[in-house]
Order: structure tokens, then sequence, then C-alpha cells
């Protein structure tokens, strides 16, 4: 039965029993009071009305009791003759009616000898039928005995009025409790019309509240895509199961999930596979998942896991692991067939932490740990990771401020042509200064400047600082060479820095063949058509445009014909291990090889000794760059050592 029958049915029941009520309180009294009026207010009525004409009465008849006694003629005869006349003219006062309508007088002529014609007497009406009719024996004084029985006739006045008076009063009694029930049950009924007019909108509203009340609760705590819990939900369960497992004295693991390469599903498939991707991770990842842990989306590709009630990290091992290889099949997509993997970040309770935000951050950093361990894997949270977060920390603070008070500086070191012998061009490498005189590690803070996204402010660093010393050297006479940036993948993700690349250089009035880019490797897998088109048009205004560390990362001979390259730079790795590993040589011959082949300058990085640049030369390198030519200079030792004078 659903809700509104269930109102239908309450509301007509408590109209019929409501009337009913009514009904059967009326008869009640109306019958409590007639026979309360039969058996018990009329009967006293009438004893209180025959009350109190015989204690009225009776006082009249002391009063000629006291005649009698000092009867001694005829005159003393007369005077009670006359008490008696004066009884009968006595009127009610507010009426005006007759109180008596009569009075006898039998006298016993032993006791009291007169003369009877005389004594006794009738006087007025002594046959009415409705009349109070009362004795009062009057004795002798002396001896007590009966003289004579005087009866009075009463009117009954007191006992009419008095009944008259209650029958109005009932009456009225009895109207006003009809007329009171009747508007009661009248009201009653509008009040029940009324409430069955807004029935329906009540029912109606109750229905609507709480369908917007569950649905509120599904926006609120559940994610609308995958229908797994969010980040709501999971802060409020996560705290409750911490609770239980400290209680229980059990472990609990926090797993933070992030896939690997998720942005490149949405940049070559789209948004609408990217979605149906997560929809498919999330059902994958909760086949998984026992019934007592908690798996929530936490925000775009990320997931985390509670699992509680732990004895031991195996527990842990084994359903990661099985959620890992859960990603090994492709996702077929719309579409699209897509092969993905994540990294996985695992905190434990209570040694990694005691709250949930402490748990999650921990389980985040190891997480990031994963991915710079090749992804595709699991890392469980150290200490030695919440040191390095602190060093991140500190680097990405200091770093916006030394951006801002312009304290990074720029080294340039030299790249000499194996033929000729000529410096006909420079890397641009990033340095960053401290107070003591060292610098920070550049691969370390760039690293982290890709994570927090500071990169692009850093590119552009880079590029204009380039493009102001090779103008501050022109207008110095000297005759430049080129100038090789390094550009991140973010750089490429971000078309700011790109497309800003060009205006930097005319800015600064340079031509655009003065400047290079060197891009790292991994951009060599699947390249986007975004990142295509940008070093197309870098290309065809003449920029230089090389890889960086060829060799070590995705390499890839078709990436090398698509892209508009000019030129490939050989890892050091490679440079400093093959004088004693064949391998490392073969790898060094067939880069040179190729580059040759498809008519790209290859250059040799980290030549340190004059052993290595007779083995670069021996392979065909083109340029080599490195301490043993020179170290980074600043711009004023590296003009005044490499460059000419007009």
């Amino acid at each position: 039965m659903n809700k509104q029958s269930i109102f239908k049915n309450f509301f007509n029941s408590v109209d019929l029993k409501s009337s009913l009520l009514f009904l059967g309180i009326g008869l009640v009294i109306i019958a409590m009071t007639l026979w309360n009026w039969h058996y018990d207010v009329k009967p006293r009525l009438i004893n209180e009305a025959q009350s109190n004409t015989r204690v009225l009465a009776s006082s009249y008849a002391r009063s000629i009791e006291s005649q009698f006694q000092n009867v001694t003629g005829q005159t003393d005869i007369s005077v009670i003759h006359n008490s008696i006349n004066e009884m009968l003219l006595i009127n009610d006062p507010t009426t005006g009616e007759k109180l008596y309508y009569g009075i006898t007088l039998e006298v016993d002529y032993d006791a009291f000898p007169a003369d009877y014609d005389l004594v006794n007497f009738n006087v007025g009406e002594t046959s009415c039928k409705s009349c109070i009719i009362t004795e009062n024996p009057i004795y002798k004084s002396g001896s007590g005995e009966l003289i004579a029985i005087l009866k009075i006739y009463a009117n009954p006045v007191f006992y009419q009025r008095l009944v008259e008076d209650i029958v109005n009063d009932l009456a009225l009694m009895l109207i006003g409790i009809i007329i009171v029930l009747v508007v009661a049950w009248l009201t009653s009924n509008r009040l029940m019309e009324r409430i069955r007019e807004h029935e329906r909108s009540l029912v109606y509203e109750i229905a609507e509240r709480k369908s917007a009340e569950e649905r509120l609760h599904q926006v609120a705590a559940y994610d609308q895509l995958t229908n797994l819990p969010n980040r709501y939900l999971l802060q409020a369960d996560f705290a409750r199961k911490l609770e239980e497992s400290g209680r229980n004295g059990k472990m609990l693991a926090t797993l933070f999930f992030d896939l690997d390469n998720f942005k490149e599903v949405n940049d070559v498939h789209g948004h609408e596979t990217g979605d149906a991707l997560l929809k498919q991770v999330a059902k994958r990842m909760s086949g998984v998942t026992r019934n007592y842990d908690l798996l929530a989306r936490f925000g775009g590709d990320e997931f985390v896991m509670i699992m509680s009630n732990l004895d031991d990290r195996l527990d842990v091992n084994q359903v990661v692991e099985k959620i890992i290889a859960g990603f090994v099949p492709a996702f077929d997509l719309p579409g699209a067939t897509v092969h993905i993997t994540t990294s996985v970040g695992i905190s434990i309770f209570p040694e990694d932490g005691n709250d949930p935000n402490e748990l999650l951050k921990n389980a985040d950093l190891a997480m990031y740990r994963a991915k710079a361990e090749g992804r595709n894997c699991y890392q469980f949270f150290s200490s030695e990771m919440n040191l390095e977060l602190q060093y991140s920390q500190w680097v990405a603070t200091n770093l916006r401020r030394a951006l801002d008070d312009n304290r990074l500086k720029l080294y340039f070191q030299p790249q000499v042509n194996l033929e000729t012998g000529a410096v006909e061009s420079c890397e641009a490498l990033i340095r960053w200064p401290q107070e003591d005189g060292e610098n920070i590690n550049p691969d370390d803070f760039i690293k982290i400047a890709e994570r927090t996204g500071q990169i692009v402010e850093v590119s552009n660093w880079v590029v204009n600082e380039a493009c102001r010393v090779t103008r501050e050297w022109m207008d110095q006479g000297y005759e430049t060479v080129r100038v090789d940036i390094n550009l991140s993948g973010k750089d490429f993700a971000n078309r700011g820095v790109l497309y800003k690349f060009l205006q930097i250089i005319q800015r600064h009035h340079l031509k655009a063949g003065q400047i290079g880019v060197e891009i790292a490797e991994n951009i060599l897998l699947e390249p986007t058509d975004q990142v295509i088109n940008a070093l197309t048009v870098l290309h065809n205004a003449g920029v230089h445009i090389s890889i960086d560390d060829f060799g070590t990362g995705y390499s890839s001979l078709n990436s090398l014909k698509r892209l508009p390259l000019a030129g490939i730079k050989i890892d050091e790795s490679f440079v400093h291990a093959a004088p004693n590993s064949k391998d490392d040589l073969t790898i060094m011959q067939a880069i040179t090889l190729a580059g040759q082949g498809f008519g790209l300058d290859v250059i040799a990085e980290g030549v340190e000794t004059e052993w290595h640049q007779t083995l670069c030369k021996e392979v065909g390198c083109n340029t080599i760059q490195g301490n043993y030519v020179s170290k980074p200079l600043t711009p004023e030792d590296f003009a005044a050592r490499y460059l000419k004078k007009n």
C-alpha cells in the first residue's frame, strides 16, 4: 500500500469516527439528562418545594398556636380568625400569586371548651388537588394536651415555578448542547475537508522531498560517473574505519591509485572515451575489492581504497597485485581499444599516520614514487619520502621567489663541430645559485617544477633570458652562435610557451634560427597532433629542433620520420660507457647511422676526455659537447672565449 492510500484511508476513518463520536456523545448526554431529571432532579424538586411550603406554613401555625394559649373569651377567638384570614391574603412578592388557598381548624372540645361554630371552620379552597397540605397540631402549653389541628392548603407555586425554571433551563441546556455538537461536527467536517484538500499536495510534497533527499545524498556522497563513493563519503567513512581499526588493534591500509598516461587517452581519443575508461576501471577495481573495503573516486583519474582490520601487509600486497594485474587486458571502449596501467602508493596505519589527511598525503607521496620507479607498480610509504616531500615543498616555495627576484642564472656550454673545430652553437643551462655559493641540482628542481606546474614559468624565463643574452652579445658587437634551450613535455601541453616562443624572439629583434629547441625524448611516444603542429610551426620559422638524451627512453624511428627535427643528441651515458662497452658503442653507432640517414646533426653529450672525443669522431658524430671542450660558462666568459667581434 502506498503512502497516498494510507493517508486517504486514515482521513476517511477519522471523518467517520468523528461523526459517530459526536452523535454518540449527544445521545448519551441527552439520555443521561432525561434520566437524571426523571429519577433525581424532579423528585428532589418536589420534596424541596413541599419542604419550603411546610416550613412557611408551620411558621404561621406556630403564630396561631401562641394565640391559642392566650384565649380567654370570644374576642380572643376573633383574633385567631383574623390571623387565619390574613394568611389567605399573603401573596408571592415576585409574581403576586396567592401562597395559600385555604385553611381548616378542628378544635378538640374536651381540651378546649368553646363554641363549635365559633372555633371550627373552613376558609378558602380546601378541595384543590394540587395543593400542598400541612397538618399543624396545636398543643396546650401547660399540659401539652392537643387542643386543635390546623390544616393549611398551600398554593404549589414554589413547586411549579421551580419545575418550570428547571425545565426551561434544561431545554436551553439541551439546545446548547445540540448546537455545540452540530457546530463541532460541522467544524470537524470542514477541517477534514480542508485536510483532504491538502492531502494530495502533502503526499506529493513528502514524496518529492524524499526523492530530493535521495538525489542530494547520491550527488553529495557518490561520484556521478562511476557510482563509487566520492571524496566526501570517503572522508566520512575513513574516520569511522580508522577508529574501528584502532579500537581493534588492527592495521589499516590507504591505497592511492593514479592512472598512468590518462591525459594522453583524453588528448588522443577525447574526453568521452576517457569517461568510459574511468567507468571500466572502476568496475574492474570493484571486482577485486573485498566486501568490507572502501573504494572511492578521489578525483580525475585518482582512486582511493581503504583496507581495514588487517593483520599483515601481505594482505595488501595480494589485493594491489590483483588490481594491477586487472589492468593487463585491454579496455574495449567506444571507438578505441586502450592499454593503460596504474601506479599505486600505500600508507599503513598506525606507523605512517593517525588521521585520514596524513595517511592520504603519505599514500599520494608513495604513488609519485611508484611513478618515478617506472609506473605500473606500487610503493609503500617510507620516512625518506617524507623528507623528499619537505625538500620538494621547500624547492617549490623558494623557486617562485627566485623567479620573482630574478635569482636564476643561465650558463652556456659550447658545442664544437668535429670537422671544423668551430663553436657553432651552445646549450643554455639553467642554474640556481644559493647564498653559500652552491647550486641546487637542476635535475631536482626541474622535476619538482614539472610536478607543481612551475615549469611553464621557468621555461618562459629561460626563453626570455636566452634571447636577452643573445641580443646583448649582438649589441656588444659579437658574432653570435645558435643558443639551444631545453623545453619540457609540460611546455607542449601548455600552448602558451610554444606560441609565445616566436613572439619573444621577435621582441628581442632576433632571427628564429638564432635560438634552438631541445625536446625530451619521451615526447616521441605517440606524439599528438598538437605537438607535431607546434614543432612544425617552429621548424618552418627556422628554429633548430633536436631530441635530447636520445636512446634512453621511448625512441622510435617512425617518430624521427614524422617530426620536423634537425638534430639528435646521444645521451652522455653511452659516451661514458662506450670505451669499455661494446654494446654501448654499438648503440652510439646505430644512433649516428640513423641520424645521418634522416639528414640530422648528431651531437654527443658528456665528452669528458680526449678518448671520448676520438671515439665520437670515429662513430661519425658531427658535434660534441662536454667538459673536455669547456664547462658551462657565464654569458661574459662565454662571449670572451668563443665569440668573435664583427
